[in-house]
């Protein structure tokens, strides 16, 4: 089998985004005889040691004709019926049209950094990925460091938080409850929010809690804000928020970034993302209380949808001073058991 002449070959009301861009890897996907193995396998001996399986040559043209021509009758029915179908409908008849596309298929699993989120299709994949490990260890993460219900008393997620830290010029994704060094959240984070679902552009809001504050008064703890975002626009093809975004809109800050400094000898501290989408169209309060936030208060005055959080941890280190003098705060406390 060579390169199709159906649906899934045809761009002209296609995206083009829904191909493999390299013609040796496409080649791969289109022929089931590979006379001169995967180009996915890096080593020249690999591939010529490759030998596909019985049978194979005969079945997959098949197979994917039957599949193509399943694809082409969806599309048919989406241009004919356009106007009476709803943008739910709409939605899982395109993932259903491109979902066993063998190019879709493999850019979904392979190139997961590339993929152009308004494609129903990708998202679906996205979302299915997300569901099967990120999903379940977020959960984990809030549920076991008490995240929930110590800032927010619950969370059904629906989007994907990722998060990363510009330490020296390397972006590594934090995973959920990561330890991080003073050194690595000195700078303000950069975000991804990842919908899962058609909705249109919205407006969302970001907040950064520390609910690990001593609060020696009343022998307990509090809640500090380390950062907050406000009126951040999002939408499937633009899901990041970094600090170029911030500096086109800095009114868009509504509370600077702190970096978590903890005091010496007191415990690990909590810092909580939490992402939420507007029900109103802007938030416009002026000022926030950055000392004991009452983040319940807030989300309930805003109306605010909690659509996603993350969380990480931050101890005292030696770097701490060195944080406390960049951003001018005053020298930390020191705990001892004995209260003195």
């Amino acid at each position: 089998m060579s390169f199709g002449t159906g649906i899934w070959s045809n761009f002209s009301k296609r995206s083009t985004s829904l191909t493999v861009s390299s013609n040796k890897i496409k080649q791969g996907l289109l022929n089931a005889g590979l006379p001169f193995g995967p180009a996915t396998l890096r080593k020249r001996s690999s591939r010529i040691k490759y030998s596909p399986p019985i049978g194979l040559s005969t079945v997959y043209p098949l197979a994917y004709e039957i599949l193509e021509l399943e694809s082409t009758q969806i599309y048919k029915i989406l241009s004919r019926q356009a106007n009476e179908l709803s943008m739910e409908q709409k939605e899982e008849l395109l993932v259903r049209a491109e979902y066993h596309n063998p190019e879709v298929v493999f850019k979904s699993h392979f190139q997961t950094n590339s993929l152009d989120r308004t494609q129903p299709v990708y998202r679906r994949y996205l979302r299915e990925k997300w569901e099967n490990h990120d999903k379940m260890l977020l959960m984990q993460r809030l549920e076991s460091l008490h995240a929930i219900p110590d800032t927010l008393s619950t969370l059904d997620p629906r989007c994907d938080v990722v998060l990363r830290f510009p330490h020296n010029n390397v972006h590594t994704t934090v995973e959920p409850g990561q330890l991080l060094s003073s050194n690595v959240t000195k700078k303000p984070p950069s975000l991804e929010v990842v919908e899962f679902d058609p909705i249109p552009d919205d407006l969302y809001t970001v907040l950064i809690v520390n609910p690990d504050t001593p609060d020696l008064e009343n022998d307990t703890f509090s809640t500090t804000l380390h950062w907050a975002l406000r009126n951040v626009p999002l939408s499937s093809s633009d899901i990041s928020i970094d600090a170029l975004k911030l500096q086109e809109c800095p009114e868009r800050e509504l509370v600077s970034y702190l970096p978590p400094v903890p005091d010496k000898n007191a415990p690990v501290n909590r810092l909580v993302v939490w992402v939420f989408r507007q029900n109103q169209k802007e938030l416009t309060d002026s000022e926030v209380a950055r000392e004991f936030f009452d983040i319940r208060g807030f989300v309930a005055q805003h109306s605010l949808t909690a659509v996603g959080a993350h969380i990480w941890r931050s101890g005292w280190d030696r770097n701490v001073p060195n944080v406390r003098d960049m951003y001018g705060l005053p020298k930390g406390r020191v705990f001892h058991r004995v209260r003195r």
